[in-house]
Protein backbone atom coordinates (compact mmCIF):
# COMPACT_ATOMS: atom_id res chain seq x y z
CA UNK A 1 0.00 0.00 0.00
CA UNK A 2 1.33 3.42 -0.93
CA UNK A 3 1.05 6.60 1.05
CA UNK A 4 -1.98 8.73 0.21
CA UNK A 5 -1.74 12.49 -0.08
CA UNK A 6 -4.80 12.79 2.14
CA UNK A 7 -7.31 10.25 3.39
CA UNK A 8 -10.65 11.96 3.22
CA UNK A 9 -12.51 8.68 3.43
CA UNK A 10 -10.88 7.84 6.76
CA UNK A 11 -10.62 11.35 8.14
CA UNK A 12 -13.41 12.84 10.22
CA UNK A 13 -13.59 16.43 9.08
CA UNK A 14 -14.99 17.46 12.44
CA UNK A 15 -14.38 21.11 11.69
CA UNK A 16 -16.28 22.45 8.71
CA UNK A 17 -14.59 24.76 6.25
CA UNK A 18 -16.65 27.63 7.64
CA UNK A 19 -15.46 26.98 11.19
CA UNK A 20 -11.84 26.69 10.07
CA UNK A 21 -12.01 29.97 8.17
CA UNK A 22 -13.51 31.72 11.21
CA UNK A 23 -10.72 30.35 13.39
CA UNK A 24 -8.13 31.37 10.79
CA UNK A 25 -9.46 34.94 10.66
CA UNK A 26 -9.53 35.20 14.47
CA UNK A 27 -5.99 33.81 14.62
CA UNK A 28 -4.84 36.31 11.98
CA UNK A 29 -6.37 39.27 13.83
CA UNK A 30 -4.93 38.18 17.18
CA UNK A 31 -1.53 37.53 15.63
CA UNK A 32 -1.36 40.87 13.85
CA UNK A 33 -2.43 42.71 17.01
CA UNK A 34 0.22 41.00 19.17
CA UNK A 35 2.95 41.43 16.56
CA UNK A 36 2.18 45.12 15.96
CA UNK A 37 2.15 45.85 19.71
CA UNK A 38 5.56 44.21 20.00
CA UNK A 39 6.93 45.96 16.91
CA UNK A 40 5.67 49.43 17.86
CA UNK A 41 6.92 48.91 21.41
CA UNK A 42 10.38 47.99 20.15
CA UNK A 43 10.53 50.68 17.46
CA UNK A 44 9.13 53.59 19.50
CA UNK A 45 10.48 52.49 22.89
CA UNK A 46 7.05 52.49 24.48
CA UNK A 47 4.59 49.96 25.98
CA UNK A 48 6.36 46.57 26.27
CA UNK A 49 9.77 48.10 25.57
CA UNK A 50 9.60 49.84 28.94
CA UNK A 51 9.89 46.42 30.57
CA UNK A 52 12.66 45.04 28.34
CA UNK A 53 15.62 46.10 30.47
CA UNK A 54 13.95 45.56 33.88
CA UNK A 55 12.93 42.00 32.97
CA UNK A 56 16.39 41.25 31.58
CA UNK A 57 18.08 42.60 34.70
CA UNK A 58 15.70 40.65 36.93
CA UNK A 59 16.40 37.43 35.02
CA UNK A 60 20.15 37.95 35.30
CA UNK A 61 19.96 38.69 39.03
CA UNK A 62 18.14 35.41 39.70
CA UNK A 63 20.31 33.09 37.61
CA UNK A 64 21.50 29.97 39.41
CA UNK A 65 24.57 27.95 38.43
CA UNK A 66 22.64 24.73 38.96
CA UNK A 67 19.74 25.80 36.74
CA UNK A 68 21.54 27.52 33.85
CA UNK A 69 22.89 24.32 32.16
CA UNK A 70 19.36 22.88 32.20
CA UNK A 71 17.94 26.03 30.62
CA UNK A 72 20.68 25.93 27.97
CA UNK A 73 19.79 22.34 27.13
CA UNK A 74 16.10 23.21 26.90
CA UNK A 75 16.62 26.21 24.63
CA UNK A 76 18.95 24.23 22.34
CA UNK A 77 16.07 21.89 21.50
CA UNK A 78 14.35 24.78 19.70
CA UNK A 79 17.49 25.75 17.75
CA UNK A 80 17.22 25.59 13.98
CA UNK A 81 19.29 22.44 13.46
CA UNK A 82 17.92 20.34 16.31
CA UNK A 83 14.31 21.38 15.95
CA UNK A 84 14.25 20.87 12.18
CA UNK A 85 15.54 17.33 12.69
CA UNK A 86 12.93 16.66 15.39
CA UNK A 87 10.05 17.95 13.26
CA UNK A 88 11.27 16.01 10.23
CA UNK A 89 11.41 12.81 12.29
CA UNK A 90 7.89 13.42 13.62
CA UNK A 91 6.60 14.07 10.10
CA UNK A 92 8.19 10.88 8.73
CA UNK A 93 6.76 8.83 11.61
CA UNK A 94 3.35 10.41 11.05
CA UNK A 95 3.42 9.78 7.30
CA UNK A 96 4.40 6.12 7.72
CA UNK A 97 2.07 5.23 10.59
CA UNK A 98 -0.97 7.16 9.30
CA UNK A 99 -0.14 6.48 5.65
CA UNK A 100 -0.74 10.03 4.48
CA UNK A 101 1.39 12.90 3.24
CA UNK A 102 -0.58 16.12 3.42
CA UNK A 103 -0.54 16.84 7.16
CA UNK A 104 3.16 15.90 7.59
CA UNK A 105 4.00 18.13 4.62
CA UNK A 106 2.05 21.02 6.16
CA UNK A 107 3.89 20.54 9.45
CA UNK A 108 7.33 20.56 7.83
CA UNK A 109 6.35 23.45 5.55
CA UNK A 110 5.12 25.60 8.43
CA UNK A 111 8.40 25.19 10.33
CA UNK A 112 10.45 25.93 7.24
CA UNK A 113 8.30 28.98 6.50
CA UNK A 114 8.64 30.37 10.03
CA UNK A 115 12.42 30.05 9.76
CA UNK A 116 12.42 32.07 6.53
CA UNK A 117 10.06 34.69 7.98
CA UNK A 118 12.18 35.05 11.12
CA UNK A 119 15.37 35.50 9.10
CA UNK A 120 13.83 38.11 6.82
CA UNK A 121 12.32 40.16 9.64
CA UNK A 122 15.57 40.07 11.62
CA UNK A 123 17.54 41.39 8.64
CA UNK A 124 14.98 44.13 7.91
CA UNK A 125 14.38 45.33 11.48
CA UNK A 126 18.00 44.95 12.63
CA UNK A 127 17.20 45.18 16.33
CA UNK A 128 20.24 44.55 18.53
CA UNK A 129 20.28 41.80 21.13
CA UNK A 130 20.99 42.54 24.79
CA UNK A 131 24.63 43.33 25.53
CA UNK A 132 26.94 40.32 25.74
CA UNK A 133 27.54 40.95 29.45
CA UNK A 134 23.97 39.80 30.05
CA UNK A 135 24.27 36.65 27.93
CA UNK A 136 25.15 33.14 29.00
CA UNK A 137 27.78 31.63 26.73
CA UNK A 138 27.79 30.70 23.90
CA UNK A 139 27.03 34.24 22.82
CA UNK A 140 24.51 34.97 20.05
CA UNK A 141 25.44 37.93 17.86
CA UNK A 142 22.80 38.15 15.13
CA UNK A 143 19.74 40.38 15.34
CA UNK A 144 17.11 39.74 17.99
CA UNK A 145 13.64 40.66 16.64
CA UNK A 146 11.81 38.26 16.60
CA UNK A 147 12.97 35.23 18.61
CA UNK A 148 13.42 32.39 16.15
CA UNK A 149 13.43 29.74 18.88
CA UNK A 150 10.15 31.00 20.33
CA UNK A 151 8.56 31.31 16.90
CA UNK A 152 9.48 27.72 16.00
CA UNK A 153 7.91 26.25 19.13
CA UNK A 154 4.78 28.43 18.83
CA UNK A 155 4.24 27.43 15.19
CA UNK A 156 4.90 23.76 15.93
CA UNK A 157 2.46 23.70 18.85
CA UNK A 158 -0.30 25.60 17.06
CA UNK A 159 -0.01 23.81 13.72
CA UNK A 160 0.30 20.23 14.95
CA UNK A 161 -2.59 20.88 17.33
CA UNK A 162 -4.74 22.23 14.51
CA UNK A 163 -3.88 19.34 12.20
CA UNK A 164 -4.99 16.84 14.84
CA UNK A 165 -7.95 18.58 16.46
CA UNK A 166 -9.52 19.82 13.22
CA UNK A 167 -9.83 16.21 12.00
CA UNK A 168 -10.89 14.51 15.21
CA UNK A 169 -12.29 17.21 17.44
CA UNK A 170 -13.10 16.79 21.11
CA UNK A 171 -13.05 19.04 24.15
CA UNK A 172 -10.28 16.92 25.65
CA UNK A 173 -8.02 17.24 22.60
CA UNK A 174 -8.70 20.96 22.31
CA UNK A 175 -7.81 21.42 25.98
CA UNK A 176 -4.59 19.43 25.61
CA UNK A 177 -3.72 21.53 22.54
CA UNK A 178 -4.33 24.76 24.46
CA UNK A 179 -2.35 23.71 27.53
CA UNK A 180 0.53 22.23 25.54
CA UNK A 181 0.90 25.39 23.45
CA UNK A 182 1.00 27.60 26.53
CA UNK A 183 3.46 25.36 28.41
CA UNK A 184 5.90 24.84 25.52
CA UNK A 185 5.81 28.50 24.49
CA UNK A 186 6.32 29.68 28.06
CA UNK A 187 9.28 27.35 28.61
CA UNK A 188 11.14 28.40 25.46
CA UNK A 189 10.28 32.10 25.79
CA UNK A 190 11.45 32.04 29.42
CA UNK A 191 14.68 30.30 28.43
CA UNK A 192 15.47 32.98 25.84
CA UNK A 193 14.92 35.76 28.39
CA UNK A 194 16.70 33.92 31.22
CA UNK A 195 19.82 33.34 29.12
CA UNK A 196 19.93 37.00 28.06
CA UNK A 197 19.53 36.30 24.34
CA UNK A 198 16.31 38.25 23.78
CA UNK A 199 14.09 41.08 24.89
CA UNK A 200 10.46 40.74 25.98
CA UNK A 201 9.40 42.40 22.71
CA UNK A 202 11.24 39.71 20.72
CA UNK A 203 9.40 36.75 22.24
CA UNK A 204 6.08 38.63 22.18
CA UNK A 205 6.48 39.31 18.46
CA UNK A 206 7.14 35.60 17.88
CA UNK A 207 3.88 34.67 19.57
CA UNK A 208 2.03 37.04 17.27
CA UNK A 209 3.79 35.68 14.20
CA UNK A 210 2.92 32.16 15.30
CA UNK A 211 -0.79 32.95 15.17
CA UNK A 212 -0.38 34.61 11.78
CA UNK A 213 1.36 31.54 10.37
CA UNK A 214 -1.33 29.28 11.86
CA UNK A 215 -3.98 31.27 9.99
CA UNK A 216 -2.05 30.82 6.73
CA UNK A 217 -1.72 27.08 7.35
CA UNK A 218 -5.48 26.79 7.94
CA UNK A 219 -6.28 28.66 4.73
CA UNK A 220 -3.88 26.48 2.70
CA UNK A 221 -5.19 23.31 4.33
CA UNK A 222 -8.84 24.06 3.62
CA UNK A 223 -8.17 25.16 0.03
CA UNK A 224 -6.28 21.92 -0.62
CA UNK A 225 -8.96 19.72 0.99
CA UNK A 226 -11.77 21.38 -0.97
CA UNK A 227 -9.80 21.08 -4.22
CA UNK A 228 -9.03 17.42 -3.47
CA UNK A 229 -12.69 16.63 -2.79
CA UNK A 230 -13.70 18.22 -6.08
Amino acid sequence: MTLDVIKLSKTKLAWSTKKCIIIAVISLVIGLAIFMIAYVSMNKHILLDIYNQPILSWMVSYRKEQITPIILAITSIASSAYFSAIVFAIAIFWAVTKRELWRPILLIGSIGFCSVVSTIIKSVVENARPLSIYMVRPLENDYSFPSGHTLAIVVFSLVIGYLIVSRHSSNFRATIWFITTIVLTSIIAFSRLYLGYHWLTDVTASIGLGFIILSLVIFVDRIFINMYKN
